[in-house]
């Protein structure tokens, strides 16, 4: 899964009805893609100030749910959901692939405050 909804029930006062908790859980088992597509077409039948109060539901971003009308409202084709939500390498890189001396001077730190084994003979540091 990977997009996390939070209620905001405590935050911002809003309380779902037994509908929208019933369609919340079916949202949080979509990707990133299927929810705003999902979260955009029940606030198209809101009407207006659906993508407030949706945005206030579910914590989504207000130009998430709004990207996800465009895409609804567009003349291409929804893609599906097969295949990957985000494109190849995106994200943020591995701090070996950036810093490559990074992890020699991790291992030194480790192995200067890591007391040992407790059942081999004590380290004399002289």
């Amino acid at each position: 899964m990977f997009y996390v909804v939070r209620n905001r029930e405590k935050d911002r006062g809003t309380k779902p009805t037994p509908a929208e908790k019933v369609w919340l859980r079916v949202l949080g088992t979509m990707n990133e893609y299927q929810a705003r597509l999902y979260v955009a077409e029940k606030a198209l039948q809101l009407g207006r100030g659906g993508v407030s109060h949706l945005s206030q539901l579910t914590g989504m971003s207000r130009v998430t749910i709004t990207q996800g009308l465009s895409d609804l409202r567009g003349r291409t084709d929804l893609r599906g959901a097969a295949g990957r939500v985000r494109n190849p390498g995106g994200g943020r890189k591995k701090i070996e692939d950036v810093n490559p001396a990074m992890s020699r001077r991790l291992k030194d730190i480790v192995e200067e405050t890591t007391a040992g084994d407790p059942m081999s003979p004590p380290k004399m540091d002289g």
